[in-house]
């Protein structure tokens, strides 16, 4: 399924309604087994039949004619069995990956039309071919065989026929032998050692034959068998000699008595049953199919014939732009530095590469360097690649590799996303071509997504309190999952040409009535969608998208950094309940302050709206960045003009209940409900703000225990009584990385009495978000180093401590002096200042 398709239905309450990729019902939407298939994602990346879905396994031996009907020729012909002279509606029982079925020729058809025709579907390297008949006493192998291949090329120009080449044949006549392995050998120039062929077609033809006379049996036996297995009788003649000599039945029957009367021989039918045809190969490739995953590849000119590289078919090349200027091709060389980027559509863990060059006019690449890149990005923003495999860089090594037209190259087994192909032509050459890109791997895929469509919650917004699933991450596995929300969907229109090329709408309405194919409609998210939550950590999390919503949406990403373990999804709740309050609008004044790393007073301003069945809230939860250290102060309930005059609720310190809830975060169990629409919660607390913008997000419930409903609150502006637009206040931007250090004691005896035995600094960490080290460099006054410490933090911002014993990074205590401490953060930002020092002393 690509994009997102149209959606809209009545929530019956009390009762299961069923849609793509969703079960919705009162109190929960839900997604089992059978609806991951219905999401978005890459095409062929996942697996569905393990109970729930995980990423395929991509393999590194592959028997290529059990999936052959998976794969569309350049004609759109589905591979399997293309033809056969004779029983064709059976010859697909050489391909079916069983034993106890068979293609065996019409009893009365002609030699000639002995055999049969493979279609892989697309062009493979294969290594060797397996021929096998029916068991003993099932029926004969044939007598006389050859196996005959093929890449797609024609028999001659502009033949129909395909031009097949001998890969093997039976030697001598044979009646035992059943199983036939054929180690297939190169047809072209290749690289030393490498073995196999190129091919996508095969034919097996019988050459020689015993007919009615497969095996001498007794007559009882013979009249025994069906008479469709009856093969010949045979009359002889005895000579004076002794010599027996054939005829016919009815010269035998005139002998009758006679002592010229010879044997009577009879025979069981030839039963030829081609059981099964093995295709091996080294594997799957991962370059097919890579268009449909949403991958692409491009290279010098975007000329647009690269795709050909990669679409499994040897009859189509890309011709490589060689980049001359003017008219006369010989006279300017321009720019000869190129490459080829191809993004495979998925992750795979990839460690080989095969590239086919070549036509009758072209050689291979004079040299090339290959590189892959997992997604990661290098400092100047582009990707960062991993360097592989390089080939030729100069003079006899290139004149070499020009004549060599299939490649392999093999490296280490690498995550990856995007390929890529440098090189450099050289003038005078002659035209590179390649026939076919080919990208090798094993392992289960290390990323996949999967995304939902936008899913309708009924016909009035819901909450959407939890998130649950089931799952198995075996080590080295994960699973990612995240949500957003919406009240509007849109339609977007797409235009495609008669071709299936998408166009601009101003490109489609130029075009003429014939040229012209069809224009879709998606259903996406309206304007209105939040941005993707952050992660969900644990099963039961808490939803961090607003709601209450109509629409949602959800994700979910398997990883694995292991190639041989993967992540497997099983099922998916979320929790919906009827919202507390039609809206609840926030805000958080003042929005801007002058200082960051000092305490301030801030409130948190909350405007509820109420109609219908909402209940309202009696708790508020406010989630601060890292490091505020928030404290609360008091909370006031009223209309605006009884909080503007003083006159509203007014609750101190003591009469409120505050629950534990971690240092960066405040909950608080309102004294009573607020369940009128004109009423505003004023809630004042203290913090201590280290980021440049510090986003709040605040939540109101109603409940206890598993009973309790959250709703999130929607930044806005709640209240005139502030001055704040919204959940965000900004410090100054300017600065450092770090404020200034704090240490104690100063000085300090690391002397064994259990006073003063280590030195603590603290510093105030500004603007940073994630997880860093901290870094502990102590010198001696004389420049030396004595010690280096690092102490990876999960939360950078906010006060950090590190600390020091007095001792070197060999465990021995420093003698009394000062000591120049350094602490740093280990940053990229060299513009920033990441680290500050301070001069300690040790006594005794």
């Amino acid at each position: 399924m690509n994009g997102f398709s149209s959606i809209g239905f009545a929530l019956l309450m009390g009762s299961s309604v069923w849609a793509q990729g969703y079960q919705l019902e009162e109190n929960r939407l839900s997604i089992t087994p059978s609806h991951w298939q219905e999401w978005d994602f890459p095409q062929g990346s996942l697996d569905f039949n393990s109970g729930g879905v995980q990423p395929i396994f991509i393999r590194d031996r592959v028997n290529a004619v059990l999936d052959a009907s998976s794969f569309r020729s350049g004609d759109g012909v589905r591979g399997g069995i293309r033809a056969a002279g004779t029983n064709l509606q059976e010859a697909a029982h050489i391909i079916d990956g069983r034993d106890d079925t068979f293609w065996e020729p019409e009893p009365a058809a002609a030699i000639d039309k002995w055999w049969v025709e493979i279609d892989l579907g697309r062009l493979v390297w294969a290594q060797k071919v397996v021929i096998k008949f029916v068991g003993l006493g099932e029926g004969d192998p044939f007598l006389q065989f050859q196996l005959l291949s093929s890449n797609g090329d024609p028999a001659f120009l502009q033949s129909e026929s395909l031009n097949y080449l001998r890969a093997g044949r039976s030697e001598g006549l044979n009646k035992t032998q059943r199983v036939y392995e054929f180690e297939l050998q190169p047809t072209r120039s290749v690289d030393p050692g490498v073995s196999g062929r190129l091919i996508q077609f095969l034919q097996i033809v019988a050459t020689a034959s015993d007919f009615g006379q497969a095996e001498e049996i007794s007559r009882t036996r013979w009249t025994d068998l069906p008479e469709e297995e009856r093969g010949d009788v045979l009359y002889f003649l005895r000579e004076s000699s002794g010599i027996l000599r054939e005829i016919d039945r009815s010269e035998y029957e005139a002998l009758a008595d006679s002592e010229r009367q010879g044997p009577v021989k009879y025979y069981r039918r030839e039963r030829p049953r081609l059981a099964e045809v093995e295709v091996w190969t080294v594997g799957d490739n991962i370059s097919l199919g890579a268009l449909d995953r949403g991958g692409g590849i491009v290279g010098y000119g975007n000329l647009g014939a690269e795709v050909l590289t990669i679409d499994g078919d040897w009859t189509s090349f890309w011709s490589v732009e060689v980049g001359f200027s003017g008219s006369d091709p010989a006279v300017v060389f321009q720019d000869p530095h190129r490459n080829v980027f191809f993004d495979l559509g998925a992750w795979y863990w990839v460690n080989r590469t095969s590239i086919a060059f070549g036509d009758i006019y072209s050689q291979a690449f004079p040299n090339y360097a290959i590189t892959l890149s997992d997604g990661r990005l290098a400092p100047d923003g582009s990707l960062s690649y991993s360097a592989l495999t390089a080939r030729g860089q100069d003079g006899i090594e290139s004149t070499i590799h020009r004549r060599i037209l299939f490649q392999d190259n093999v490296f280490p087994l690498t995550k990856a996303r995007y390929f890529k192909m440098d090189y450099t032509l050289i003038k005078g050459s002659a035209r590179p071509a390649i026939r076919e890109l080919q990208l090798y791997g094993r392992g289960f895929l290390p990323r996949v997504t999967l995304r939902s469509d936008p899913i309708e919650l009924g016909r009035n917004p819901r909450v959407l309190s939890t998130i649950s699933w089931e799952a198995d991450t075996p080590p080295g596995t994960q699973i990612q999952l995240r949500t957003r929300t919406g009240n509007q969907l849109q339609e977007e229109i797409h235009y495609f040409t008669n071709t299936g090329v998408e166009v601009t709408e101003e490109k489609y309405r130029k075009l003429l009535s014939f040229q012209r194919g069809d224009s879709t409609i998606t259903i996406i998210p309206g304007e209105d969608w939040s941005p993707w939550s952050p992660y969900y950590l644990a099963s039961g999390a808490a939803i961090r998208s607003p709601s209450p919503r109509r629409y949602v949406m959800v994700e979910a990403t398997l990883n694995s950094e292991d190639p041989d373990q993967t992540a497997r999804l099983r099922t998916l709740d979320i929790g919906l309940a009827t919202p507390l309050a039609t809206r609840v609008l926030g805000e958080v004044a003042p929005p801007t302050i002058e200082q960051r790393g000092e305490r301030e007073m801030l409130t948190l301003f909350l405007k509820s709206h109420f109609q219908g069945d909402n209940r309202g809230f009696n708790q508020v939860l406010l989630e601060l960045p890292s490091g505020a250290a928030v404290e609360l102060v008091d909370l006031s309930v009223g209309t605006e003009e009884e909080l503007n005059n003083g006159v509203g609720r007014h609750y101190e310190l003591d009469q409120l209940d505050r629950i534990p809830s971690g240092p960066d975060s405040l909950w608080v169990q309102l004294p009573e409900p607020v369940a009128q629409t004109a009423a505003v919660v004023a809630l004042r607390f203290t913090g201590v703000l280290y980021l440049a913008g510090n986003a709040f997000v605040a939540q109101v419930g109603l409940g206890e225990g598993d009973e309790r409903v959250w709703q999130r609150v929607d930044a806005g502006d709640a209240s005139v009584l502030g001055s704040g637009r919204g959940l965000t206040v900004f410090t100054p931007f300017g600065g450092g990385l770090l404020g200034e250090v704090e240490v104690a004691p100063n000085p300090f005896t690391p002397n064994g009495d259990s006073i003063n035995e280590t030195v603590e600094l603290i510093v105030p960490v500004f603007k940073l978000l994630g997880s860093k080290a901290l870094v502990l460099e102590v010198y001696s006054l004389d420049g030396r180093r004595v010690r280096w410490v690092a102490h990876p933090v999960e939360h950078a911002v906010g006060r950090q401590r590190v600390i020091w014993d007095g001792r070197d990074d060999g465990g021995r205590l420093m003698p009394p002096g000062l000591y120049l401490c350094r602490v740093g953060l280990d940053v990229d930002a060299e513009s920033e200042l990441s680290a500050v020092a301070k001069l300690v002393a040790i006594v005794y």
